[in-house]
Parts: structure tokens; C-alpha cells; sequence
């Protein structure tokens, strides 16, 4: 008698080995491609009704939207919409758990986060001496990132609040479930610890669009998988991601102050 297909379009690969990858996950090949297909779907519908929103204004004679809540709205709105392709076309169509895509307690003392955190972002510092000082780029290093959050900085106490929430919180949780939770591992079930760790990196450096600050992300990226890799989790990555957003936006606060 045949049994009854479960919910794969294909048969589900065998589970990591505990010392060959990350957490036991079946998401990788087909699934992996789909899951990161879908969130971009849904990340670029929310930029269409925004566009369409800011057209829709100007068509009735409406001046445009304070530029402090459209930038929150749109930071916001990314997020969640990438997090609900997850959970709907990833998590609720393979019966899977946010576990799986590890959000799961660490195997390790997330204690070494005092030292992680620190390292991975002098590392980064110092590659992006490294690469842009010899270039004659040093000075313009962040502005690609400046230009990004100003207008939040400059959105009021509310605006502020709200996002640096977004930007220390909402935004590290989606993309680490994004890039450490599917890209990684699918990487993984192909490649060897060190090539799947750098090239997921790799892929995290390039997603974000900013040329000035690639040395730096590339660093973090890399960093942030080798640590999901080393706790089977990517709580600590979340926490390191959003310490380095926040120590940004804080920079970028200090220095629209002075100006």
C-alpha cells in the first residue's frame, strides 16, 4: 500500500548529523529557495503599496507624508511582512517550528556574548580601515547608512523610540532568521562548515546594497553564522545584531546632534 505524501513536494532530506551542521532542519534545497522567494514576494509588495500610497498623495494634492514615520513604516512593514511569508509559507506549510530555524535556547553560555560582541565589531572596524582607508573612502564609509536612519533620528522622541526598536530589535530578528534561520543552513547541507559559513556571509554582505560599508558587513555576516553554528542557535546572533544596530543609530543620533 502507498503511504499517504506528506506535506513535501519531495522527499525530505536525511537530518543533519549532530557534528556535521547546525540544528537538525529540513530547510535547504527547493524548500530553502522557496522560503527566501517568498519574503522577498511579500518585502517587495509592502515597498509597491508604499509607492503606490506616496502616488495616490500626490494625485489628489496631498503633500507628501512626514519622511520620520514613512521611513518607520517602511522598516516596520518590511520586517513584518518578511517574518509573515516565513511563518505562512515556510513554518505553516512544513508543519515546522520557529525552533527549527533557531530560535531555540543556545548549547553554549551566552555569556561569551561579553566578548563576542566586541570582537565581531572591532573586527569589522578594522577590515573597513583596512579596505576603505587605502582607497580614499575612509570619510564616506557610513554615509550610505547616515542617509538610511536620518530621518528617523530626526522624527521626534516617539519616532526615535519606535525606531530604534525597530532597527535594535524587529529588524535583527528578521533578518537572523532570514540569513542564519534558511540561507545558512541551506548552505550547510551543501558545503562544508568553513565554505557554507563564508559564502551565507557573503550572501548577507551583498543582500544589504551599501558598497562603503561591505568590508564591515562582510565581517559581521560571516561572524554571525559562525556563531550560530557554534551555539546550534541564533538567539546570540540577534543579540549581537542588535547592539551593533543600536551603537549605529546611536552614532548617527550623536553626530545629527553636533550638526
Amino acid at each position: 500500500m502507498n503511504e499517504r505524501p506528506g506535506p513535501w513536494t519531495e522527499s525530505p532530506p536525511a537530518p543533519v548529523a549532530a557534528g556535521d551542521g547546525l540544528w537538525t532542519t529540513p530547510v535547504r534545497g527547493k524548500v530553502a529557495v522557496a522560503a527566501v522567494a517568498w519574503v522577498l514576494a511579500y518585502v517587495a509588495a509592502v515597498v509597491v503599496v508604499v509607492i503606490v500610497g506616496l502616488f495616490a498623495l500626490r494625485t489628489v494634492g496631498s503633500g507628501p507624508p512626514p519622511s520620520a514615520p514613512l521611513a518607520l513604516v517602511v522598516i516596520l512593514g518590511t520586517a513584518g511582512a518578511a517574518l509573515a511569508a516565513v511563518r505562512i509559507h515556510l513554518l505553516g506549510r512544513h508543519g515546522l517550528r520557529w525552533a527549527d530555524l533557531g530560535l531555540r535556547r543556545p548549547d553554549r553560555s551566552p555569556l561569551h556574548l561579553l566578548w563576542q560582541i566586541p570582537a565581531v565589531m572591532l573586527a569589522g572596524a578594522t577590515a573597513s580601515a583596512l579596505v576603505l582607508v587605502p582607497l580614499g573612502l575612509g570619510e564616506d564609509a557610513g554615509a550610505t547608512d547616515e542617509d538610511a536612519l536620518a530621518d528617523l533620528v530626526t522624527g521626534g522622541p516617539v519616532v526615535v523610540v519606535l525606531g530604534l526598536l525597530a532597527v535594535a530589535a524587529i529588524v535583527p530578528l528578521m533578518e537572523e532568521v532570514v540569513f542564519r534561520g534558511i540561507v545558512l543552513p541551506a548552505f550547510r547541507a551543501r558545503y562544508r562548515a568553513a565554505l557554507g559559513i563564508t559564502l551565507a556571509g557573503l550572501v548577507f554582505a551583498v543582500v544589504h546594497l551599501i558598497p562603503p560599508a561591505m568590508p564591515y558587513l562582510v565581517v559581521v555576516g560571516i561572524s554571525l553564522c559562525a556563531m550560530a553554528e557554534w551555539y546550534r542557535s541564533i538567539v546570540p546572533g540577534i543579540v549581537l545584531h542588535g547592539v551593533n544596530n543600536a551603537v549605529v543609530f546611536a552614532s548617527i543620533m550623536a553626530a545629527t546632534a553636533v550638526l
